[in-house]
């Protein structure tokens, strides 16, 4: 059995039942359980199965979300891949191990292969992380980011946190403060796009990662 506690990978969306398989194929070499997907459990007779090989166990383990923030789990550094420049900054896969206080467990993001991870779902998360490549308006296949970023931080530890379970509880305080002040800014947000004046409060407020 997984842990629940540990490093996760999120795939938002995903588009093609064979990445799915590739990913947790990817997972299974590295050493990765957890695997979280927004959107809709691929079937048993998926070619999601098929492709998985070795990793059948994650996938058929793995948990459905309806949205971005419940699929983070217990994770203290969430890093999403993206190609698209964004207001983050984007730090490159191989300077990850460059960026202080890389708290455990980490939730690694990974977008639609159609479009990747929209800007507010980029915004939820605490880095935007991108693979270098040669070519600059190309992307790679969903199943190959998650190797190459599963292959960069392999062997990179984590930022070690004294006590986890505390750090559990105070991500529990820090959701419920979060959504009590959505809740209370209902009445400021504009009528006409609310929806995403709440989910754009909501990743700003978790972002902030308050003591408890």
């Amino acid at each position: 059995m997984s842990d629940p506690n540990a490093n996760r990978v999120v795939l938002v969306e995903p588009e093609t039942p064979e990445n799915i398989g590739f990913v947790v194929r990817a997972m299974a070499c590295f050493g990765w359980e957890n695997l979280a997907i927004v959107g809709t459990r691929p079937p048993p007779d998926s070619l999601a199965y098929r492709t998985a090989t070795m990793g059948k166990d994650i996938l058929e383990r793995c948990t459905v979300h309806e949205d971005l923030v419940s699929a983070f789990g217990p994770a203290r550094t969430t890093i999403a891949f993206t190609r698209r420049p964004h207001r983050k900054g984007l730090v490159d896969l191989p300077k990850l191990k460059d960026v202080p206080d890389l708290e455990g467990p980490w939730t690694l993001v990974f977008g639609r292969e159609s479009i990747g991870l929209t800007s507010e779902e980029v915004l939820s998360c605490d880095i935007a992380c991108q693979i270098p490549t040669t070519h600059s308006t190309g992307s790679l296949n969903l199943g190959q980011a998650v190797a190459i970023a599963l292959s960069g931080l392999h062997g990179l530890s984590p930022t070690p946190v004294p006590d986890p379970t505390k750090g559990i509880a105070v991500a529990s305080v820090r959701e419920e403060w979060a959504r009590n002040l959505v809740e209370g800014a209902e009445g400021y947000l504009h009528p006409a796009r609310r929806e995403a004046g709440r989910r754009h409060l909501s990743a700003l407020l978790r972002r902030l990662r308050p003591s408890r």
